[in-house]
């Protein structure tokens, strides 16, 4: 899918010291635009901001590197706290913005400032759509935001090849003790997973966490797994993957692995998280003796089409961002 005539510069701004789901997510979407739109020769350009900004004063200093970098007649790819930045340098050229934001949760900790800039942001979105637009990974995060703030946001998902990990899934041997907690971060919900620690250890299941760098949790037991290849073969060896968060979240990578290593996965309600677990023929459920119960009696069968996050599928969504962009 190329397109005719002069091909915009892609530029794709983030910030962060550590490489998450996310930003893979943002960099495929932005190497995605530059293969479809751009000459073969061309490439697009990324910034990245290598370190964490916390407190008003850095704040507004990523504000002004993310000004100050941002190309003004470029098509700009970037996230909810550089928006503002972004967009009002373009107000001096002609330029566009693409927002990929992954998720809308106002008890996820963030300051207040940063949702009434974000909110305020997405309200200029709806009156200006030849402008900006907003990319989401999840269906239930377009009905939210088209309901809340008036705008039509566009789903490119995460991506997920499915034959490898299948591949894992095949070669490993289930341990009907062995259950995955998800992915050890400040975003878990504590005191049910205490709980639901200690009523699984009573009916002999043994439980962890994965994490990429050593945690120190006395409480709760985590596993750090310097090689992705191991992380994975341990979750495909799980009976359950269960993911209890305390905010909604946009799309979970663990969730979604571990439905394609075979272990089904019961998780909270709420965000594209809920959506991935029903659509995979998983359980939502937050109460940890109900969770127990499933778990001893069995739970059911994956049932699930993984060709929508094929990343040969990435055409069918790009479409809608190209033609923003050719607005």
């Amino acid at each position: 899918m190329k397109t005719a005539g002069t091909p915009p510069i892609i530029q794709y701004i983030s910030h962060g010291a550590r490489e998450t789901g996310g930003y893979a997510h943002e960099r495929f979407l932005a190497a995605s635009l530059s293969e479809t739109i751009c000459r073969p020769s061309d490439t697009f350009k990324e910034i990245r901001f290598r370190r964490n900004f916390k407190g008003p004063f850095r704040w507004f200093l990523l504000a002004l590197k993310a000004f100050f970098a941002a190309d003004r007649n470029a098509v700009v790819i970037t996230v909810a706290r550089l928006a503002w930045p972004v967009r009002l340098k373009q107000v001096f050229g002609k330029g566009k913005i693409v927002l990929v934001l992954h998720n809308y949760d106002p008890k996820d900790g963030k300051p207040r400032l940063y949702y009434r800039l974000l909110g305020a942001f997405l309200k200029h979105t709806a009156k200006n759509p030849q402008k900006a637009c907003v990319v989401v990974v999840a269906r239930y995060w377009q009905d939210f935001l088209k309901d809340r703030f008036g705008i039509a946001p566009i789903l490119f998902p995460n991506f997920f090849d499915a034959k490898t990990l299948q591949v894992i899934a095949h070669s490993a041997r289930k341990n009907p003790k062995l259950i995955h907690l998800g992915m050890y971060s400040d975003k878990i919900d504590f005191k049910k997973y205490l709980i639901l620690f200690h009523l699984l250890k009573e009916h002999g299941f043994v439980c962890y966490f994965s994490s990429s760098e050593p945690v120190f949790s006395p409480d709760l037991p985590v596993s750090t797994f310097q090689n992705h290849g191991e992380y994975l073969k341990q979750a495909a060896g799980s009976v359950a993957t269960v993911i209890l968060n305390k905010t909604n979240e946009g799309w979970n990578r663990v969730a979604h692995e571990s439905v394609l290593l075979g272990t089904p996965v019961i998780a909270s309600a709420g965000g594209g998280l809920e959506e991935l677990v029903r659509l995979s023929g998983g359980v939502v459920s937050d109460n940890p003796e109900e969770i127990v119960g499933l778990i001893n009696a069995g739970l059911p069968q994956i049932c699930f089409d993984n060709s929508l996050f094929e990343p040969a599928a990435r055409n069918q969504y790009l479409e809608k961002i190209v033609s923003f962009i050719q607005q």
